[in-house]
């Protein structure tokens, strides 16, 4: 028999963001917390005698309310927003990480959690369509921040597919035709809870690839990215 609702702290829960993954969930309660779903199936949850889902990948902003069923998932908590910029202290600035990225934005990376292997059909995961083609891949967290009215810069080329929860603050995820701020053509606004849909394409041997894009603060924000990196 598994064992039901069992969970640990994520490498980058902190003072202002709890976050916890749970495995196997079953009749869990939540009382204030954005839940990831980071499974294939899925997410069940009720709220008395209300019901609701959430599908794989996706999130929602969850109070009061009891998950009772739920493979893997990750709950993030905003315990607190004073002082919200002090974060960055014990997180690199991207530019540690990437010695081509511009020194004066400031955009913040927590550790990442490397949450294990996990087995999927991308296809059917992400571009609703089935092909039966089951993929391994590693399944990585990370939390970014940055402050309001930051450019993270416009890029591409990802070899790994993912997508982004938003945590706090109200941001937005964009596409361009090219590495150009006026050529954009899709906005989407990110406010907390909500895990957008993939930018990428999955060509059919499972190549992925992304469209110029980038993500830009409207106020001071944090997001979890969720990244399947091809085994």
């Amino acid at each position: 028999m598994p064992e039901y609702n069992q969970s640990r702290p994520l490498s980058f829960s902190n003072d202002w963001i709890e976050s916890l993954l749970v495995t196997a969930a079953r009749d869990l309660p939540v009382d204030d917390a954005i839940v990831v779903n980071l499974s294939t199936t899925p997410l069940l949850y009720s709220a008395g005698a209300a019901r609701g889902s959430i599908l794989p990948w996706k999130s929602t902003v969850l109070r009061h309310c009891t998950v009772k069923s739920g493979e893997l998932l990750a709950l993030l908590h905003v315990r607190q927003r004073a002082n919200l910029g002090g974060v960055a202290l014990g997180w690199d600035w991207y530019g540690r990480r990437a010695p081509q990225f511009p020194r004066g934005t400031p955009l913040y990376i927590s550790s990442q959690d490397d949450i294990g292997e996990v087995q999927l059909d991308p296809f059917a995961s992400f571009a609703r369509a089935d092909s039966a083609s089951p993929r391994r891949y590693r399944l990585k967290l990370n939390l970014w921040y940055t402050p309001e009215e930051t450019d993270c810069g416009i890029h591409t080329g990802h070899q790994f597919l993912e997508v982004h929860t938003q945590v706090l603050g109200t941001g937005h995820m964009q596409r361009f035709r090219e590495n150009k701020a006026d050529t954009i053509y899709e906005d989407v606004t990110m406010p907390p809870g909500l895990t957008h849909e993939p930018f990428f394409t999955l060509h059919s041997d499972a190549i992925v690839s992304y469209p110029w894009h980038r993500y830009y603060s409207d106020t001071d924000c944090i997001w979890m990215a969720i990244e399947l990196h091809p085994v």
